[in-house]
């Protein structure tokens, strides 16, 4: 008996995905949960398991190769009596779709033979780095869990080689340069990272927006002191009670945005080239950092959570994220969005919208400033806040009132039990 290996789809609307990688050959046994290979889309990479016990008697689909419809089958697993090498041609059911990968079998990062070898622990973003920065992973020691390679691992590795590229003796004159990713220019050293999925798909978004949204920006400067001691009072109460939850500065100010969207309904908007969309809940995009770019789930009804469900809600969304498990609806469309360097000491800044929404709200750190009370000088904690706006959507005088009752949420802090 035979089973299919099949092109899994990470959501259900993913129509296709690049095949990046095999990391076993026709012949090996595998047990059901197994990595045999890794695919990537513009989101995410993931492996691809073994979905039964058998011997992987045929590849159908080389490695490299993108644009593989799901449910496309890739590969077979059977008793072993039927193993043939590896596809070296673009099988019936992926045609269409394109080869990128010369040997895709018989090469794991840095180009080596992977026949014979054990598996190594590394991550699907990890993996590809390798790849493309040309970096062997053989004896690398990993920094993550049970010694596993992680994304970071790759990139001091790359520095480390390139270090070690520089201080090498250079070619003798008239000797041909070997064909490399590594580009000298001056006294310095450049390397050439090509780009992923995910990078190519930020750029291309955010050169759209950049040139279709007519973006106009105000800032506003809130007193943070009332909202600091809301915060440690909260989470005094949580650590009282067992908990090991932990609300944030932006928790609070991320639930003081929604009720202020919802306050202000002239913001409840998003453009579109038929007529405004009148939105009918406050759904907030969280920028989130991975490695290797960014994402924005979307918290859905922001406006109605209590301020410990919005921090529960957004810390789980950042670690489905952060373990790429978002599917699309998890991340797409949504009100307006919010973006925080602070915890870097940014003081301020301008965030990019991310269309379809209309607002992207940027948060600065918090900083003490001297202020005039009663005639006296005083200390003041104060938070600055930067907000984006589609001109197409929202003029701005109704953004202006929306900061107003942004400002007044933050310093009065009790009014976000409401």
């Amino acid at each position: 008996m035979t089973v299919n290996i099949l092109m899994p789809a990470i959501s259900p609307d993913m129509a296709t995905g690049k095949l990046v990688c095999w990391h076993v050959e026709p012949g090996t046994a595998v047990k059901q949960g197994d990595v045999l290979a890794e695919l990537e889309t513009d989101k995410a990479a993931m492996d691809i398991e073994a979905p039964a016990d058998g011997v992987l008697e045929q590849i159908l689909v080389p490695g490299g190769t993108s644009d593989v419809p799901v449910e496309t089958p890739i590969g077979i697993i059977g008793a072993g009596a039927s193993a043939a090498p590896p596809a070296t041609t673009e099988p019936p059911a992926a045609a269409g779709m394109s080869s990128d990968a010369t040997s895709p079998l018989q090469e794991d990062v840095g180009g080596h033979d992977i026949q014979d070898r054990p598996l190594r622990r590394i991550s699907p973003l990890a993996r590809r780095l390798a790849r493309e920065m040309s970096v062997e992973t053989e004896g690398l020691r990993g920094t993550g869990p049970k010694g596993r390679i992680l994304a970071a691992d790759i990139r001091e590795a790359a520095e480390r080689q390139g270090r070690e590229e520089t201080q090498a003796p250079t070619a003798a004159a008239g000797e041909a340069a070997a064909p490399a990713t590594v580009m000298h220019m001056a006294a310095a050293s450049a390397c050439l990272e090509p780009h992923g999925a995910m990078r190519r798909t930020i750029a291309a978004r955010l050169v759209e927006a950049k040139q279709t949204v007519p973006h106009f920006y105000l800032e506003i400067r809130c007193d943070a002191d009332a909202l600091l001691d809301m915060r440690r009072t909260l989470n005094e109460a949580l650590a009282s009670s067992g908990s090991e939850a932990k609300v944030t500065v932006n928790d609070l100010v991320m639930k003081a945005y929604a009720l202020a969207i919802a306050a202000t309904p002239d913001t409840m908007v998003t453009w579109s080239e038929e007529g405004l969309v009148r939105h009918t809940s406050v759904d907030i995009g969280l920028a989130v950092a991975l490695e290797g770019g960014l994402i924005t789930p979307i918290l859905r009804d922001a406006a109605r959570l209590s301020p410990g469900a919005l921090s529960s809600a957004a810390r789980e969304a950042i670690e489905r994220a952060r373990a790429g498990k978002l599917s699309p609806q998890e991340y797409s469309g949504g009100l307006a969005g919010i973006s925080n360097l602070g915890m870097f000491g940014v003081s301020a800044f301008s965030a990019i919208i991310n269309p379809p929404q209309s607002m992207n709200l940027a948060v600065g750190t918090i900083e003490s400033e001297l202020a005039l009370h009663n005639g006296q000088a005083v200390e003041v904690r104060r938070l600055r806040l930067t907000l984006s706006v589609d001109h197409r959507a929202i003029d701005g005088a109704v953004g202006a009132r929306l900061l107003q009752r942004l400002k007044s949420f933050i310093e009065a802090p009790l009014l976000l039990a409401s």
